[in-house]
Order: C-alpha cells, then sequence, then structure tokens
C-alpha cells in the first residue's frame, strides 16, 4: 500500500491523488485524458508516452504518475520509468529505494527486471532513476534507451516516461525521439 505523506512534500496528496482519492475531480481528469489517449488513433492509445514542460515544476511527475495509474486502474500493465537524470523524483513519490535504475541499465550494469520494482500500485512497475549521472544526455541518446522503450512496449501495455523539463537541455529532446 501506497503511504500518504503529509502534504507539501513531493509525494503529498497532489502527485497521488489519482490513487488516494479515486472518486475526486482530479482523478476525473486524469481517466478523461486516458479516454482521449485511447481514442487518439485507430490502435488505441500510444504504447510508450512521455511527458514533459517547459519549466521545472509545471507537473510533469504528477502528470506521468496519475496517467499510469489510470492506465493500471483499467487492468492494464505499466512501466513508469523516471528518465529526469538531472532531479529524479520518483523514487521519492512512491517511497523506494533509488541504489539502481535507469542509470544502471543505460550503462550496462544491470537489466530492466533488476532494476524495476512494483508499485503498491495493481499493475504498476517503476523504474526509478539511480544515481545521477555526470552524462545525461549521453546515456539517453544511446540504442539502450530506443531498446528498453521498444522492450518495455513488449513486456507491458503502457510505458509512461517522466521526463526533465525542455528549457537549457536536450535530455527531453531525445526521449521524445525514443518515445
Amino acid at each position: 500500500v501506497i503511504p500518504k505523506v503529509a502534504a507539501g512534500t513531493l509525494a503529498g496528496p497532489v502527485t497521488l491523488l489519482a490513487y488516494h482519492e479515486p472518486t475526486s475531480a482530479f482523478a476525473e481528469a486524469y481517466r478523461s485524458m486516458r479516454t482521449a489517449l485511447t481514442f487518439s488513433t485507430a490502435d488505441g492509445a500510444p504504447r510508450v508516452l512521455h511527458f514533459t514542460s517547459a519549466a521545472q515544476g509545471e507537473g510533469k511527475t504528477t502528470t506521468s504518475v496519475s496517467t499510469a495509474i489510470n492506465f493500471a486502474q483499467t487492468g492494464a500493465s505499466v512501466l513508469l520509468i523516471d528518465a529526469d537524470l538531472r532531479s529524479p523524483s520518483l523514487h521519492k513519490v512512491f517511497n523506494v529505494a533509488n541504489h539502481k535504475g535507469l542509470v544502471n541499465y543505460l550503462t550496462g550494469g544491470s537489466e530492466p527486471a533488476e532494476v524495476t520494482q512494483p508499485t503498491g500500485v495493481k499493475g504498476l512497475f517503476l523504474m526509478s532513476s539511480g544515481p545521477v549521472p555526470p552524462n545525461p544526455a549521453e546515456l539517453l541518446a544511446g540504442g539502450r534507451m530506443v531498446d528498453l522503450a521498444s522492450l518495455g512496449a513488449k513486456r507491458f501495455d503502457y510505458v509512461v516516461i517522466d521526463g526533465p523539463p525542455l528549457l537549457g537541455l536536450a535530455d527531453a529532446l531525445i526521449l521524445a525521439d525514443v518515445a
């Protein structure tokens, strides 16, 4: 069970509201977005979704988490990836360790199954960022990130990538190409 955290912290009521308050207007808004995504193409929602925004603090993580939770609540299996390698936060949201994660996979030190963990939400799995690297853009631009998105789309119904902001960084553009 995902613990509730005091208001004002990252994992506070807003970030996990879609889980803790499934009948709220907030959760309903994300269900509406999920429905719109589902009907956005003839094949349903895109299998790999990347969320970004112009700057920090605009709701990328809240949107990534809420969308992933909403898809999982339909019975889908979802992989949520923290690809904001400069300022990771999903491990805090789900109150899990961040010793190993995406960075370990991208550098060849781990396999995806070794760095993916349950979140407490049925059907939702997390690949945290792992240690903050000195070269985020270079790691994300490598072929292993593309391979991960492809493998994730085969193993899970949806892959949701929580990315960094666009302004001043190449990372988000690289992830947009991956998605």
